[in-house]
């Protein structure tokens, strides 16, 4: 019997009571249920077995292929494997993970936090330890963090002709004549604005803490720097709303793209990043901490609400006052400020307005072109936010398509979440499969990575990774797959 009809409603109770007492064998309370004298109890018996049932649609597989089910175990084993190479001990994440590639040797703020919450949390505490540490050893006098802390120079490494000496120059100029090991670089460096760095930082420390005993340990020892990070952020934030204003033109992930002002994004980030202080003040038994926390997220969020999110296109605003649809904004809005229902609101628009067959874009509709920033027009790398998929952010918004499927109050609803959520991996594992690597970015139509004269992507990018390996392992976790 299809477990799913012990939830349709027969037209009589007779048929009402057939059905249950199919259902009772098979759950084997059959004997306690002819014995139950009232109606009452009855009735108590039947939603007792409804709730059962719906435990194990829950927990039973979606329907695959052999060959589809293996290619999903596949990915995640080579995927787990080539993250080891990512990770160099006593240093942190690389984004690359051959040294030929752009972003070797570089431990990227914003890039292991994320994939700190997807994967290293639980899977390889240490190496989320020994990012953040290089972190904070870096933290200014003013509370500022890196955002990149690199052992060769990546500016070097972007330029055709001189990606050879990004290393040799390195030894030179910072081993030999400075002196230190690692270069920290911090917003307003080297083309970079990078303001979402604190928000990331204190996020990677909020999953830290809640994952494992070593995180909390790590954080209970480092919570002055991130006290001190957030004051420095504060600097940035309007005291009118509690929203924090970029005040450079390249100020987020999207970093090859000239905008300021109240990013949905970064605010986004700004209001996790607050209830997780909160939450970590209160376990250390830092009241006052806890609640100011409190206090500023409760306010962060409201504004967020008002003013960057567009409730009638269900959507996060890629900055106050327009009408852009932010992909990434919207996914992690999502998962930290969305009920189930309103989740499902944001979906339908990614599928009418986001979805492109490589996975979802960035922004609808894309920037103009005289707001790319110069040095990637320069390489003919104009589309590298604007337009390029970066699969990360499908491989993220799985996890939202997890909590429709186990929040929302609709079963229709949640069995076609938990269906789309395990078609989207699919989908992702051949797509790295296809492209014989998980690519940093790829062309949206052609479902090929995009690899341009000047520009060669990573092959298989932390972030991609990450994501990757964070979606399988919950539906993994939940027997979905």
């Amino acid at each position: 019997m299809n477990i799913e009809d012990g939830f349709k409603r027969s037209e009589s109770s007779k048929e009402e009571g057939s059905t249950i007492e199919k259902l009772f064998k098979e759950e084997g309370v059959r004997e306690t249920a002819e014995h139950k004298e009232t109606e009452e109890s009855r009735q108590e018996e039947i939603e007792k077995v409804r709730g059962r049932l719906r435990r194990l649609i829950l927990q039973s597989p979606v329907s695959l292929e052999t060959k589809d089910k293996e290619l999903i175990d596949q990915t995640a084993e080579e995927q787990a494997q080539k993250l080891k190479s990512n990770y160099e001990p006593g240093f942190g994440v690389f984004p690359s993970a051959r040294p030929e590639e752009n972003f070797y040797e570089q431990v990227w703020t914003r890039d292991f936090a994320h994939a700190g919450g997807n994967y290293f949390a639980t899977q390889n505490p240490k190496a989320l330890e020994d990012s953040l540490q290089t972190v904070f050893s870096h933290q200014r006098e003013d509370g500022a963090l890196p955002l990149r802390t690199e052992k060769q120079y990546l500016l070097l490494k972007l330029i055709p002709g001189l990606r050879s000496l990004a290393k040799p120059m390195f030894n030179l100029i910072e081993n030999k004549i400075r002196r230190r090991k690692e270069r920290p670089v911090y917003e307003g460096q080297d083309f970079s604005s990078a303001e979402d760095t604190v928000p990331a930082t204190l996020i990677a420390a909020g999953e830290f803490f809640l994952n494992s005993p070593e995180g909390k340990k790590f954080i209970g020892e480092h919570f002055d720097e991130l006290k001190k990070a957030v004051e420095y952020f504060k600097t940035k934030v309007d005291p009118e709303d509690g929203l924090a204003f970029a005040k450079h033109m390249n100020a987020d992930w999207a970093d090859s793209i000239n905008r300021g002002g109240k990013l949905g994004g970064i605010n986004v980030w700004w209001t996790r990043s607050l209830r997780l202080m909160s939450f970590m003040a209160e376990q250390l038994d830092k009241k006052e901490d806890a609640a100011l926390y409190r206090n500023e997220f409760h306010r962060t969020k409201q504004s967020v609400m008002e003013k960057l999110y567009d409730k009638e296109g269900a959507y996060f605003r890629a900055e106050e006052g327009t009408d852009r649809v932010d992909a990434a904004a919207s996914v992690f809005g999502s998962l930290y400020l969305l009920n189930p229902e309103e989740c499902v609101r944001v979906q339908e628009t990614f599928k009418k307005r986001m979805k492109e067959k490589s996975g979802l874009k960035n922004f609808d509709p894309p920037y103009p072109s005289n707001q790319i920033m110069w040095p990637h027009k320069l390489i003919g790398h104009e589309g590298y936010h604007n337009k390029y998929i970066w699969p990360w952010v499908t491989c993220e918004n799985i996890q939202v398509k997890i909590k429709i499927a186990l929040e929302h109050p609709d079963e229709t609803i949640k069995e076609q979440y938990k269906k789309e959520a395990v078609e989207d991996l699919l989908d992702m594992a051949k797509l790295f499969k296809d492209a014989r690597g998980a690519y940093e970015i790829f062309q949206p139509d052609t479902r090929k990575p995009a690899i341009t004269k000047w520009y060669k992507p990573p092959q298989n990018l932390m972030g991609n990774l990450a994501a990757y390996e964070g979606a399988y392992l919950q539906l993994k976790e939940l027997g979905w797959i």
